[in-house]
């Protein structure tokens, strides 16, 4: 969920906004959610030195936000500092942290664009296989953080079968079909079954996922194996999670 703040001032009428979240979408505010605070200005020095001094935050620094003004042309906007505090927080609590980036604005001259909201993911959730749909969602979760559209995203595939040399075959028809970093697991899983990774230089784009998803799914199929899941990790990242998870 994203509370667009664009819509009847909710970036900056915090009584508003709350109301608007639990009376007219029915969110559960007693659940953390990710309190974003956007800071802009002309010189990333200046915001990466804003952001130092935010220690209580999870700070994110963008160079240029692609922007599209009125007439639909798309241009590199100012550099951006989200601050994030996650939590169950209360109007009080917004409106503290509020008047902090608009204090911290009004001293150094940068813009303060008010407050906005997102689910949060926690790491479980983070490293989980997700179906298409969860994919696809996460990806638009990517995009209300302030992920461009388009922009180089690593995506990998889980695929399962029941031998080791079956799924050897899937990973030679998969790089036959133009997935070059197909990988059969020679280690089963504990119910004795095995994958083929399929690991891709992906983007934040949601058609050309779908499509990729449904290439090697009907791939998969004719190998007698399962589509298990996506994730957006590289091979190197990959390969560091599954490390941490196992210790």
């Amino acid at each position: 969920m994203n509370e667009s703040s664009d819509e009847s001032g909710l970036a900056f009428d915090i009584d508003a906004l709350f109301s608007y979240l639990v009376d007219e979408l029915g969110v559960d505010l007693s659940i953390p959610m990710d309190w974003t605070f956007t800071l802009r200005g002309t010189d990333i020095g200046q915001l990466k030195s804003i952001a130092d001094t935010l220690d209580d935050y999870q700070c994110e620094l963008e160079e240029a936000v692609e922007e599209i003004d009125s007439q639909g042309r798309l241009s590199l906007g100012r550099p951006m500092l989200s601050v994030v505090k996650t939590g169950a927080l209360v109007p009080s609590e917004v409106k503290k942290i509020a008047d902090q980036m608009q204090q911290i604005a009004s001293r150094t001259g940068i813009e303060y664009e008010g407050v906005e909201v997102f689910d949060a993911i926690d790491d479980d959730e983070l490293f989980d296989w997700l179906s298409l749909d969860e994919a696809v969602w996460r990806l638009r979760h990517f995009s209300d953080s302030g992920m461009n559209p388009g922009e180089v995203l690593p995506w990998v595939f889980l695929l399962m079968g029941n031998s080791l040399e079956q799924m050897q075959s899937l990973a030679e028809a998969l790089v036959a079909g133009g997935f070059d970093n197909s990988q059969a697991d020679e280690d089963p899983d504990e119910d004795g079954r095995f994958g083929v990774f399929v690991f891709q230089e992906g983007s934040n784009d949601e058609e050309r996922l779908v499509a990729a998803h449904r290439q090697i799914t009907k791939i998969a199929s004719d190998h007698g194996a399962e589509f298990e899941g996506i994730q957006f990790l590289s091979e190197e990242d990959f390969v560091d999670v599954t490390v941490d998870l196992d210790g």
